[in-house]
């Protein structure tokens, strides 16, 4: 059997293992208390006295920061100016929905379409188009030639009054030349009716194949502009977006199939109807293609508002998405920013245009935004 410890050696080992529990509460107990605050002594009591918040929305749309708090350190602030750019100010996704073959024929013949639904909806129009010019036609020959008939009828009716009272004609010859009149009048309204009804008939079929064109993306006014080697092309731009487009604005185009290649053209006409289920507007975009290697249904990317201009732009880590809008945080002071609404164009490696919402030398929060956006989220609701 083994010895047991005796008396002396377990009042040792006891007291040791109590001094140890002790130690080690002690020590649990200096790290989870927490430390007291100092205290100043006022008119001989002592009192804590009360700590602001460092970051606080002080009122809608204004953060007020302490200078000397560790989250204002990790603020990164910049002065915005305008810079010359040149990339797209809008980005969309279309497709060739037509455009003009090679050939000898008339250019109004030598269009291609994507579809067969189109094709036949553009050979209709074409041919109410030629209705509609032979009506035309037709209703200016009728009213000459009625003017023409009733001008004569009326003359012999005019000759033959006077002979009445002379005896040298009939009243039977006049009274029938009154009646040869009446008839000639009343034939030449109903041909001129029926040439009148023609034309509006053919003026509303085309007027309904010109609405089916236009709901397909195509503006039939474009029909009429025609150039060699015309491509157009179909995109659909957001709503939103709709007042940064205007006709003959320079694009660039680069297609799937030709992705090295940027294709130059132009905004040739924006559609009269907007789409009512996404809010999109459709583009038609007109491109030159003398090489012919653009087929109708292939699928690009417009680069919308190439031309050269200035541009305040801000990097991406500086705007503040809330509720579909987009902000920024403006330093109007050392400790205090301001919540400012903007609205973004597009986007160049990492960098947005802005349009609306800054001017040259605002000084705007672009490292640290994201760590305010709780208060940006509070100051937007609390505008609604």
């Amino acid at each position: 059997m083994l010895n047991e410890p005796n008396t002396q050696t377990r009042v040792w080992r006891g007291a040791w293992m109590t001094a140890g529990a002790l130690t080690i509460a002690l020590i649990v107990l200096y790290v989870l208390w927490p430390p007291r605050r100092a205290e100043t002594a006022t008119n001989g009591a002592s009192h804590s006295a009360p700590q602001p918040d460092p970051v606080q929305l002080v009122s809608p749309g204004v953060i007020h920061i302490a200078a000397d708090s560790p989250l204002h350190r990790q603020l990164q602030v910049v002065t915005i100016e305008e810079q010359k750019v040149s990339f797209p100010l809008v980005k969309v996704s279309g497709y060739v929905i037509a455009r003009i073959t090679n050939g000898s024929n008339s250019l109004i013949d030598r269009w291609q379409f994507s579809s067969n639904e189109l094709s036949n909806t553009y050979a209709d129009w074409v041919r109410v188009q030629n209705e509609l010019e032979f009506a035309q036609r037709q209703l200016t020959k009728v009213r000459e030639l009625a003017e023409a008939e009733t001008s004569f009828l009326q003359a012999n009716v005019d000759r033959l009054k006077p002979l009445i009272q002379s005896g040298s004609v009939a009243e039977k010859d006049y009274r029938q030349a009154r009646a040869d009149l009446v008839k000639g009048q009343l034939e030449a309204d109903k041909s001129v009716f029926a040439a009148e009804s023609a034309l509006r008939t053919a003026d509303r079929s085309k007027a309904s194949l010109e609405r089916r064109l236009s709901q397909t993306g195509i503006e039939p006014t474009v029909f009429g502009r025609a150039v060699e080697n015309m491509v157009l092309v179909v995109a659909n731009v957001p709503e939103t977006k709709v007042a940064l487009i205007k006709e003959e604005q320079p694009c660039e185009a680069r297609f799937y199939g030709y992705a090295e290649r940027v294709f130059p053209g132009h905004v040739e006409v924006l559609n009269s109807l907007l789409t009512e289920d996404r809010r999109m507007l459709r583009v038609l975009f007109d491109l030159n293609d003398p090489d012919g290697i653009l087929k109708p249904g292939m699928f690009a990317e417009v680069g919308l508002g190439t031309e050269e201009r200035s541009a305040l732009m801000v990097p991406d880590h500086a705007l503040l998405h809330v509720m579909q809008s987009d902000y920024v945080l403006v330093q109007s002071s050392e400790s205090e920013l301001r919540i400012v609404q903007v609205k973004v164009a597009g986007s160049n490696e990492g960098m947005y245009e802005v349009t609306s919402g800054l001017k040259a030398g605002d000084r705007v929060v672009v490292q640290g935004a994201i760590l305010l956006k709780p208060l940006v989220v509070q100051s937007a609701s609390d505008r609604l």
